[in-house]
């Protein structure tokens, strides 16, 4: 038995009329027929916000609305079984012909009426489609906050094995009724319901037969590793809001979590039933790591939305993967704008196409950039400056505390012993640390002491406590040296290290 997630995008169903419908109709079709040969089946679609544009044009009160779409519901049912099928979806999208969406394609924030109206005419007809071949569907919406919890994915991860476990056919959409403005794209969201119902494969259909090197669609792509589907480089395009690039990223953290993904088309003849058969493989297929990931671990290492990434060299890498923490000396660059716990993927920073593993940050970003690629006793530095330079009084600058004259007082490295050793540095880090202190405004400066206080309390209190940061001396006695040396990057216990 195979549990298979589909992902249907917006440009699979897309037509000039609006919904290619023999497409779906299709589909459900083909999903029905993988149900009857023992295979579990979820799907992800696109598609309600295209939908409600199409119903908010129709004139007259919503009534009318209603009536054309069960009329159009109708149709494709008798469709799904009659001799005649193709002139039965020609007619009904002739009818809808009259009723063309603009040519503009929307912001994000014009689609949650659309979608709001979509929703349950899409369910609408997916409904009637399924139950035209036996099967009864359930709705699950999913927002960016269902992301963020692990729980809540815990617990859709077994409403969605529930589900398919009794041979209902789960339809799963992005909310963008309730989340418009939301980063999260339907391809995030198949990656995170194919990890948490602990999928054996996920199919992401679109409207071409496979990935491609280069615009002109010459040099179609067989097979790739996790690594390979990142480095990857198309050209956007496509009527939705991913596109081959974003399936190919989704693809490659399915694949590092254990999932095998297929990229292929939504006209291609059975392609659920060629993709469920290994020896009738279509489209291009992304390789699966060994093992699926545990389920402590799913939230963190393939259903959390990655707020940005963390660029780390080998010698991190190999201390990861043999269980240590990633301290501020294996991180050489970061991406993204996070809060300390945000999660976060880990790159290799001479190869960022290979994504190493996720986990939960420390540290917030800002801080995270001034403290990277530093030894402990450099990190001890910068504290003690950024912590001077937020408490100028204490420095005895009295009342010209915040006059720039003051300011670069408190960096002079022939007074303080602080500035002078990372001016004195040897690895370009520290230099580039100083320079930053340096620029800083009074702003700046009590954002990340404050943001520093908040993510390390033990820390920050250790230098409190001692005031060694007022004359430019870093803590010296044991407990304080311990106290620095553990500063790290991500929490060790989120760490999630993916296989070689």
């Amino acid at each position: 038995m195979t549990r298979l997630v589909i992902k249907l995008g917006s440009s699979s169903i897309a037509s000039r009329d609006g919904l290619a419908l023999d497409v779906i109709a299709g589909l459900v079709s083909q999903i029905a027929a993988a149900q009857r040969a023992g295979h579990e089946v979820i799907l992800v679609t696109s598609g309600a916000a295209r939908l409600g544009r199409r119903l908010l044009a129709f004139e007259g009160p919503t009534a009318g609305a209603a009536q054309a779409i069960q009329s159009l519901v109708g149709s494709v049912r008798s469709a799904v079984n009659a001799a005649d099928y193709d002139r039965l979806v020609e007619s009904l999208q002739q009818t809808l012909r009259r009723y063309d969406a603009p040519d503009d394609e929307p912001q994000a924030a014009d689609s949650a009426l659309p979608a709001a109206v979509g929703q349950p005419a899409l369910m609408a007809l997916y409904r009637q489609l399924a139950a035209a071949v036996g099967v009864e569907v359930c709705q699950i919406l999913i927002s960016s906050s269902d992301l963020a919890s692990a729980r809540a994915m815990a617990d859709l991860g077994q409403l969605l094995r529930d589900a398919a476990g009794r041979g209902l056919l789960p339809i799963v959409n992005g909310n963008d009724t309730t989340d418009p403005l939301s980063a999260l794209d339907n391809d995030q969201v198949a990656v995170a319901v194919a990890v948490a119902a602990a999928a054996t494969r996920l199919l992401f259909l679109t409207d071409v037969r496979a990935a491609y090197r280069g615009s002109d669609l010459s040099e179609r792509i067989h097979r790739l590793t996790p690594a390979q589907a990142r480095a990857v480089r198309v050209t956007p395009g496509g009527s939705g809001r991913g596109g081959m690039g974003s399936k190919l990223a989704a693809a490659a953290r399915a694949a590092s979590c254990g999932v095998e993904c297929i990229i292929g088309s939504a006209r291609e003849p059975d392609v659920v039933g060629r993709s469920l058969n290994p020896r009738a493989r279509v489209g291009t297929v992304v390789r699966g790591a060994s093992s699926q990931l545990e389920p402590a671990r799913r939230w963190i290492g393939g259903m959390a939305h990655s707020a940005g990434s963390l660029y780390v060299n080998r010698d991190a890498e190999e201390s990861l993967r043999t269980g240590s923490t990633l301290f501020l000396s294996g991180v050489k660059r970061v991406d993204g704008d996070f809060g300390a716990g945000a999660v976060v993927e880990l790159l290799d920073v001479r190869h960022p196409e290979r994504l190493l593993g996720r986990g939960s940050v420390a540290l917030p970003s800002a801080i995270l950039r001034l403290l990277r690629a530093l030894s402990p006793h450099e990190v001890a530095c910068v504290i003690s400056i950024l912590l001077r330079l937020r408490y100028p009084s204490a420095a005895a600058a009295g009342e010209s505390a915040a006059t720039a004259a003051a300011t670069a007082a408190l960096l002079d490295p022939d007074v303080y012993k602080d500035c002078q050793e990372l001016a004195a540095g040897t690895s370009r880090a520290s230099q580039e640390a100083l320079a930053q202190l340096t620029a800083f405004s009074a702003d700046r400066v009590s954002d990340l002491a404050d943001s520093l206080l908040l993510a390390q309390p033990q820390l920050c209190t250790a230098f409190l406590l001692n005031k060694g940061f007022v004359h430019g001396q870093v803590p010296a006695n044991p407990a304080d040296l311990r106290v620095v040396r553990s500063i790290h990057a991500v929490h060790r216990e989120s760490l999630v290290v993916y296989p070689l």
